[in-house]
């Protein structure tokens, strides 16, 4: 059984929950959605060069899930942006585009050094993809997020910095990171807790050191 430590844990049960959510929201059924937007989100930190058994590495196993996903079949029209994040910041490398034109932006990706501002990309992203064709209410809004990692770098002037949570999800604690970002993907600010359901989705791929 995969063992998961209490940081990323949290993440995981956060991940966990919007998926939940996002399907109890509401009283009625949402309205079925006809588009889907997502941020592909990845680090690309020193240790996702880390080698594993079967001679990739971290990096190349997250473009090859990336791929996957962009690669499913959907009946209705999808967009990807692909972000990745290391060191104190992130880098958007595409805007929201075709899947053709992103499975070709991931295959450019290279890895890169530093630690995990994870807190701040994933708040980040939130804003820029619920913002993103705003206008279409019936968008499912996905944020895809592979890391090997937990938050340890983002700056302290950005909107989810803050400490590691010292009690497990849902109780976490006020102020910590997971509890500002766990805010954001439900309400769009990160110091209001949700009272109903998410308005997108988290997907999460974790492995490496947190997932054995």
């Amino acid at each position: 059984m995969k063992t998961i430590p209490l940081k990323l844990q949290l993440l995981a049960a956060v991940a966990f929950s919007l998926l939940i959510s996002f399907n109890e929201a509401a009283a009625q059924p949402p309205p079925i959605p006809t588009e889907q937007h997502t941020i592909i989100l990845i680090a690309s930190g020193g240790s996702m060069s880390t080698v594993g058994p079967d001679g990739t590495t971290r990096f190349q196993r997250a473009i090859q899930q990336a791929k996957n996903f962009v690669s499913l079949p959907l009946s209705i029209p999808q967009y990807f942006a692909v972000w990745t994040f290391e060191g104190s910041s992130y880098v958007k490398r595409q805007g929201f585009s075709a899947p053709a034109t992103t499975l070709a932006t991931l295959n450019l990706l290279q890895v890169g050094s530093g630690a995990y501002p994870l807190a701040y990309a994933v708040c980040d992203a939130a804003d820029e993809l619920l913002a993103y064709r705003s206008g279409t209410i019936t968008a499912r809004k996905v944020l895809y997020l592979l890391t090997d990692g937990a938050e340890n770098s983002s700056p302290a002037s950005t909107q989810c910095y803050g400490p590691s949570s010292v009690s497990d999800y849902p109780n976490l604690t006020p102020g910590s990171w997971q509890w500002k970002v766990r805010n954001k993907l439900a309400t769009g600010n990160p110091n209001i807790p949700p009272t109903s359901g998410y308005p997108l989705v988290l997907l999460l791929d974790a492995w490496g050191g947190y997932i054995s």
